[in-house]
């Protein structure tokens, strides 16, 4: 008798845990959207393409930099 109480026991505390577990963790997926919008995909392409742009320009900066110091040593 007491085996089958202490299994329905520990079945009712890891239903709880379990439970506990689920709503927090749902608690911190309140505000992650599941779906993309051609809106959010549009915004997130012009964000890669400014970053992208800025690199190329730091990229030439770079360049010029090396082109002028190397033309300034000979």
């Amino acid at each position: 008798m007491k085996k089958e109480a202490f299994g329905a026991i520990d079945l009712l505390i890891g239903l709880l845990i379990t439970t506990a577990v689920f709503m927090i963790g749902m608690n911190a997926m309140k505000g992650v959207k599941l779906q993309h919008t051609p809106a959010d995909a549009r915004s997130i392409q012009e964000h890669v393409d400014a970053q992208v742009n800025e690199i190329e320009q730091m990229r030439q900066q770079t360049i010029d930099f090396q082109n002028d110091i190397l033309k300034e040593a000979q």
